[in-house]
């Protein structure tokens, strides 16, 4: 116990620049500022959202991979939040497709061996478009487009940091989106299963938020498919527990940002790019530390235009309820997933 303990606040050293944490930020404060300045605060969130898809851009290879591979992102990422905000009609219709967009893109990613945090982030955009009330076909429009500019302004940020850096990096290597692949069919068949899992998941995740009544169902959705990211039995039930634990600190966090910033919009823009750069430094370190600064920042970027300071205790304690339910089946399909008796392919 008191190892797992000392694990729990460990920093791993790893051999990583401080240019990905830079980036994030900074693809993350420009659409914010960006509404902030033309009081347009509430669209800048959803381009900002997008801002999230430079993680999964390799700072190393060619100037044409790296590219290719955050495109190709971009697209994944408008592909999956379209999908959410056209389907949410109806509730039935939603957790349907809400399952079947994360096994095709959980199955996409695996297939071309997208770097952490693999579909993560894509099924998150998805989820919380579904859980949205049904906006006009206009608005849908309006808001695509919104998220559409955010993956175009990410995109031209990462293309001018590859002009100035590309001499800097150009001899390291990272695992890149491999466009040909050759099939391996026992590796095709793991991979299908485990899709449908998450698939399975997420689709009970959605439809548990909405028969429990949950305002924000996309709390569990979130959750589930975060600790079904670990790489092991094991891996997973660490992943339970250090997201439960980081939440409880984390939403105290949020909390406290939410009072000392008065609802002040650019205070909590601040806040935002600050925790942005705090949890990309500190996922690859330790992710249970990093969990206390995720829950703030996912409860800034998504609700930030509806909080006020007579909602702050109970929305976030409502927060902190989702994630337990979210966690707990999150647990159950990621046990599900290695109880399968394969290999694990995901590379540390």
């Amino acid at each position: 116990m008191k190892k797992y303990i000392k694990d729990f606040f460990k920093i791993r050293r790893i051999d990583a620049t401080m240019d990905l944490p830079i980036l994030c930020s900074l693809c993350m404060a420009i659409p914010i500022f960006t509404g902030y300045f033309t009081n347009n605060f509430r669209n800048a969130m959803i381009s900002a959202l997008a801002g999230i898809i430079v993680v999964y851009f390799p700072l190393f290879g060619s100037l044409k991979e790296k590219m290719s591979a955050l495109l190709g992102c971009s697209f994944g990422f408008i592909f999956s939040y379209s999908a959410g905000l056209i389907f949410s009609f109806n509730k039935i219709i939603i957790v349907f497709i809400l399952g079947f967009v994360s096994f095709i893109i959980h199955y996409v990613v695996l297939h071309f061996e997208l770097k952490p945090p693999r579909s993560f982030f894509f099924i998150m955009v998805c989820a919380t478009a579904s859980s949205l009330p049904h906006l006009p076909i206009s608005k849908i429009a309006e808001n695509v487009g919104y998220l559409t500019f955010g993956t175009l302004s990410t995109c031209v940020i990462a293309f001018v940091y590859s002009l100035f850096f590309q001499n800097k990096i150009k001899n390291k290597k990272l695992n890149l989106v491999k466009l040909e692949k050759k099939i391996n069919l026992g590796d095709e068949k793991n991979k299908k299963i485990e899709s449908l899992i998450v698939g399975i998941f997420m689709s009970l995740s959605l439809a548990i938020g909405f028969l429990l009544k949950i305002k924000n169902p996309y709390w569990i959705c979130v959750a589930c498919i975060a600790i079904m990211q670990g790489t092991s039995k094991i891996h997973v039930f660490k992943r339970s527990i250090q997201r439960m634990c980081g939440t409880i600190l984390g939403v105290g966090f949020c909390y406290l940002i939410l009072i000392v910033s008065q609802n002040d919009i650019f205070y909590i823009c601040v806040s935002i790019v600050v925790l942005q750069f705090i949890v990309e430094y500190l996922v690859p370190r330790n992710y249970g530390i990093a969990v206390i600064f995720i829950t703030p920042l996912t409860i800034l970027l998504s609700e930030a235009g509806s909080l006020t300071l007579n909602n702050h205790f109970l929305f976030i304690f409502s927060r902190f309820e989702n994630t337990i339910i979210g966690s707990i089946l999150g647990l159950i399909g990621g046990f599900l997933i290695f109880s399968e008796g394969k290999k694990t392919f995901y590379k540390k």
